[in-house]
């Protein structure tokens, strides 16, 4: 008899299916589960903490590549997720992600992005709110502590808070926004090109990270640092020379713009051999850290499946390991898989246990071993005949 899906899960000491599709949200909790690139997450994870102002708090500008599938666009969720939320006390920081610069029918396109990504669906608005809150509460700090009357308006005290005139200017531009709608206006006007959506983005990086010094022994900070990641820029390879050297450009004005505290993180599916063609040389010459993301070995694979299965258990006391499954099934499957990426481990092993709970396992008798997938070809079933993927 076969089991309906959250007996058998539940059975297994599993949540559900542990091997689903990437998250698409860094607030999912698979976003934290990264596993089989421990040197990989460790170098992300250092230069994602050098650019905090209680750290290095420099400027750092990494990409991701590597062949299709092996989870780069997982870390840029991994990363966001640990910013935001696991780890949001210790980084105080904002993290924008898009996903692609692929808009406006099909061009590659900045402010598409930006409005799209940044302004609809990620916290900009809200953290441009809050920054207002803080520079009013900033004004109100440096105005006692220097025993300005108010006879001095607003703008004076900004421009004494934040000294450089293209960032004061735009501060009091947010100090005059009263309505959501206010702000909205300032951070999406109308016929918003690329150069504009760069500008208005990486002035308010600046603003975020920036000290503003409130009296002599009072200095205060937005935010610790700010994260860019750009996804899919493999894209490029596709795009028209005009279009990629637009593209070019915009990164590379946006990381010169942005001098402290910030990071930015670009991820594309491709080798070392065709990073020169996608990109130009003024590109290259600024990234500090380029992170291969290589395909799995046979271990490495089993260890992935490991990992995901510890990682979605109901009781962590209960049935593990491997459970429901023997470690030699892991094995085998493993072995019968070529070019071995994350996203061919998490798909084929999402439909081997599905295959195995609509054979009829149950997993009261005890784990999944070899001679049931060969019984009920499901090796076969799931990877086609020969059973070689």
């Amino acid at each position: 008899m076969v089991m309906e899906p959250d007996k058998y899960y539940h059975k297994s000491n599993l949540k559900d299916n542990p091997f689903r599709s990437t998250p698409n949200f860094a607030a999912d909790p698979r976003a934290r589960i990264w596993v089989g690139y421990e040197k990989q997450k460790k170098q992300l994870d250092k230069y994602l903490k050098r650019s905090l102002s209680d750290q290095v708090g420099n400027a750092n500008f990494l990409m991701l590549y590597g062949d299709y599938g092996t989870g780069k666009s997982h870390a840029l969720l991994w990363a966001q997720n640990k910013i935001l939320y696991e780890e949001k006390d210790a980084f105080n920081s904002v993290c924008y992600l898009i996903p692609t610069l692929r808009k406006d029918k099909g061009k590659l396109t900045f402010a598409g992005a930006f409005l799209d990504d940044i302004v609809a669906k990620s916290s900009l608005l809200a953290d441009v709110q809050a920054f207002h809150n803080f520079l009013i509460e900033c004004i109100s700090a440096y105005r006692v502590a220097n025993q300005y009357g108010h006879d001095v308006p607003p703008e004076k005290i900004i421009e004494k808070l934040i000294p450089p005139v293209e960032l004061h200017n735009f501060a009091k531009e947010i100090s005059r926004c009263q309505e959501a709608e206010d702000f909205r206006e300032l951070l999406a006007p109308r016929a918003l090109g690329d150069y504009q959506a760069m500008i208005i983005f990486t002035r308010l990086v600046n603003l975020f990270v920036h000290e503003m010094q409130v009296s002599e022994t009072d200095s205060r900070r937005f935010k610790k640092g700010a994260y860019l990641f750009v996804d899919e820029l493999d894209d490029l390879e596709r795009a028209s020379i005009k279009e990629a050297r637009e593209v070019n450009d915009i990164l590379r004005h946006i990381y010169d713009n942005c001098p402290n505290c910030f990071c930015m993180v670009i991820a594309l599916s491709a080798e070392i051999s065709q990073l020169p063609v996608l990109f130009f040389d003024y590109i290259l010459s600024r990234i500090q850290r380029q992170i291969e993301l290589v395909v799995l070995d046979k271990d490495d694979a089993v260890n992935f499946v490991h990992e995901i299965l510890i990682n979605n258990r109901v009781d962590p006391e209960g049935e593990n390991d491997f459970f429901p499954f023997e470690k030699a099934v892991i094995e085998t499957i493993a072995s019968q898989l070529t070019a071995i990426t994350p996203r061919k481990i998490v798909t084929t092993m999402q439909q081997v246990i599905e295959e195995v709970r609509l054979a009829g396992h149950d997993p009261a008798d005890g784990p999944v071993s070899v001679d049931f997938l060969d019984e009920h070809e499901i090796i076969e079933e799931v990877l086609g005949e020969g059973g070689v993927a």
